[in-house]
């Protein structure tokens, strides 16, 4: 049996991305399980998704702990979330990202393949390009390099169940094919074992959190980052007044400051500034290591 696990941002498509990959599976004469875990259903907040595949009926039904794959729908995700958690030694983990392989931080012991589904979205007319939809990319990147279900099945899966698009969203997983670059295991490097943290914070149930965004980590969910332009501010206070997560200071002129630590990236600010002063762009990927 193989288990996948996959990471991304609320309107990438992750959920449908393993259920895209179950189709696929099941059209190849496999038996498919998926599944999703949403926390926080909003657009940018991270969600994990889960598929199954094994030749004889699945009869599990648990989340993934230790998946043979990790699929990264979203760069920044890296260093915001565990991804790797539970990725033995040979397993792989494929990453949307424009970055290389070798670029990609993870364990030494841990094959790494990335393909640059965001160009390839945007190429297809799939989403924006502030947000593009990366899931088909990255599922033919995932065909190529894990053999878990063929392009064939994969085309017909996506031209059955994707909804709109299903031309532009064929090509794309066909891009992702052609376009994977993967990296073996790091010759004779250490197995790295990430380093225990503070604990993590539990949440009540229910809509309420009771703690600060800052300690949340709800920054790291921001997609699209807003920009001050100062020249156009007539320093109303409307952004401040609306913003939900007392994201937005002022300098000593009286200016907006967007307090990034804090920002989800909503586009509140945005929406209700009356000068159109605040503009949202796409947040930069961080780096890895």
């Amino acid at each position: 049996m193989i288990e996948i696990r996959f990471h991304g941002r609320g309107g990438q498509g992750a959920v449908i991305a393993s259920e895209l990959l179950a189709q696929a599976a099941f059209l190849d004469g496999k038996e498919p399980q998926s599944f999703p875990f949403f926390g926080v259903e909003r657009r940018g907040a991270p969600v994990t998704a889960f598929a199954r595949i094994d030749a004889r009926p699945i009869l599990l039904r648990t989340s993934i702990e230790e998946p043979d794959i990790v699929v990264v729908l979203d760069p920044g995700l890296l260093t915001a979330v565990p991804v790797t958690a539970g990725l033995p030694d040979g397993g792989l983990l494929l990453v949307n990202t424009p970055l290389r392989p070798e670029q990609v931080g993870a364990p030494a012991s841990v094959r790494r393949a990335t393909v640059d589904a965001t160009q390839i979205a945007v190429a297809n007319g799939l989403g924006t390009p502030t947000t593009p939809i990366v899931n088909t990319a990255v599922l033919g990147a995932l065909a190529r390099v894990s053999g878990v279900v063929g392009l064939p099945a994969l085309r017909t899966a996506v031209e059955r169940f994707v909804p709109s698009r299903a031309a532009e969203n064929v090509r794309a997983a066909e891009d992702g094919y052609r376009a994977v670059r993967e990296a073996p295991p790091l010759p004779g490097g250490p197995v790295v074992r990430r380093a225990a943290g503070p604990p993590r914070l539990v949440l009540p149930e229910g809509p309420i959190a009771t703690a600060p965004s800052a300690q949340l980590g709800t920054a790291a969910w921001r997609t699209l980052t807003p920009v001050v332009h100062p020249e156009r501010c007539t320093r109303c206070n409307f952004c401040w007044k609306f913003c939900p997560d007392d994201a937005i200071g002022f300098d000593a002129l009286g200016y907006p400051v967007i307090r990034l630590a804090y920002c989800k990236g909503c586009g509140i600010c945005a929406e209700e500034c009356p000068p159109k002063t605040i503009e949202m762009v796409a947040t930069a990927p961080e780096a890895s290591a």
